[in-house]
């Protein structure tokens, strides 16, 4: 009969195998298999783990000679695994008793200058220097962008990024336009 080699509080070396070991003995279909993997087992204290057992055959009769069971403690991970779901979907059991009905998101606002302002403030820390001192290349990289980025999808974007670069509306619709030309040959 084998026996447990593992040394654990509840089984030491030589004390006898136990029903998961039992069963795959037991089982003809699992004891054909090479290995077990990823299946859930429970030590006597009710502690949850994940366990992966490799049978060890004999050459010639292929019967299980020795198993190698390397089992880990998921009950840490369940607990990590409630924490998550809480943090993303609220608590829900309690979520249900006080809000019954209540299926509100709040949405973000960014209003149009905002994002202008932010995209200006990265051109103007990649390239060291104030819109005001930026070359004409600098600036059109900036349009670039803002057109990458959707911001001329939305109505008086071409007044706002005019007035916060310092350039004509033309100036930058005759940049936008060599941007679509460019898009549409690519």
């Amino acid at each position: 009969m084998p026996y447990h080699f593992w040394k654990s509080p509840e089984k030491v070396a030589g004390t006898p195998i136990g029903d998961d070991e039992r069963y795959f003995l037991e089982n003809i279909e699992l004891s054909k298999l090479p290995f077990v993997v990823n299946y859930k087992s429970l030590l006597p204290n009710m502690t949850k783990l994940r366990s992966s057992t490799y049978f060890f055959k004999d050459d010639n009769t292929g019967e299980i000679e020795y198993m190698l069971t390397v089992s880990i403690n998921v009950d840490q991970m369940l607990h990590v695994r409630t924490l998550i779901d809480h943090f993303i979907n609220g608590n829900t059991l309690e979520k249900s008793k006080q809000q019954k009905g209540i299926n509100h998101t709040p949405k973000l606002n960014f209003s149009l200058p905002t994002i202008i302002d932010n995209i200006i403030a990265e051109g103007e820390k990649r390239y060291s220097t104030t819109v005001a001192r930026m070359t004409m290349k600098e600036k059109q990289s900036l349009i670039r962008e803002m057109f990458a980025r959707g911001v001329f999808l939305i109505k008086g974007a071409v007044v706002e990024v005019s007035v916060k670069l310092g350039n004509s509306e033309a100036t930058v619709y005759r940049y936008l336009k060599e941007l679509e030309n460019k898009e549409k040959r690519q």
